[in-house]
């Protein structure tokens, strides 16, 4: 029953009421949402806790919802290792729990492979769209899939504790330009940050717009 009065209540704020009156959604400016670009994006990442790899992703371009603020949404992925200081205290730990009289036992860990895949929804300001060179800063949310895979934590509750679906914000600054037609290019510079792991990546980006010049920004 909580549930559901929930849902009415949030269904309420949606719908416009009688009068004339604006729903949320429509106060927001997000039936302003317009499919206006795609690109895609690639560069190094630098995980807390894991070596440095190589991250990919897509995105799309939603337009503008107000003055200089736009939306895109963004899939993101990139795979590593935990860095070897990491995995060896981990081992530490283990070799001090193990009864080992004749003291010829071992114990190798090896790696302990780590990925994330990120879907999430930014909000971009833009201070001068229709400019040639158009730096922007912002921030966003996301969901993060987190993986950890090794031979020696498969199907353990070690496993079970790394893998884990979180909550992220990531706060980004970047720079676009348009130097041929529908296309253009830019860098972005970004940190994420998730309740057990963090990482910046620095992007170089390619975006194709659905008309000669990317959309401009409402007044």
């Amino acid at each position: 029953m909580r549930r559901l009065s929930l849902a009415l209540m949030v269904l309420g704020a949606l719908v416009p009421r009688s009068g004339g009156a604006q729903s949320l959604f429509e106060r927001l400016n997000l039936d302003r949402l317009r499919l206006t670009a795609l690109g895609a994006n690639a560069g190094p990442v630098r995980p807390s806790r894991a070596h440095r790899a190589q991250s990919y992703g897509v995105y799309a371009d939603y337009g503008y919802i107000a003055r200089s603020w736009h939306v895109v949404f963004s899939a993101t992925y990139w795979g590593s290792h935990f860095r070897d200081e990491f995995v060896d205290t981990f081992e530490q730990r283990l070799r001090e729990q193990v009864i080992d009289p004749s003291g010829d036992d071992t114990l190798e860990l090896g790696r302990i492979n780590v990925s994330d895949i990120a879907l999430e929804v930014d909000l971009r300001y833009t201070p001068r769209p229709n400019a040639v060179l158009r730096p922007y800063a912002g921030g966003g949310l996301g969901a993060h899939i987190i993986n950890a895979e090794s031979p020696f934590i498969n199907d353990t509750f070690v496993e079970s504790a790394l893998d884990n679906i979180s909550a992220g914000f990531a706060t980004f600054v970047g720079l676009d330009t348009q130097p041929v037609g529908r296309f253009s290019v830019g860098l972005q510079a970004r940190v994420n940050l998730l309740s057990n792991l963090r990482y910046w990546t620095a992007r170089a980006l390619v975006t194709y717009f659905f008309g000669n010049q990317p959309p401009s920004s409402p007044p």
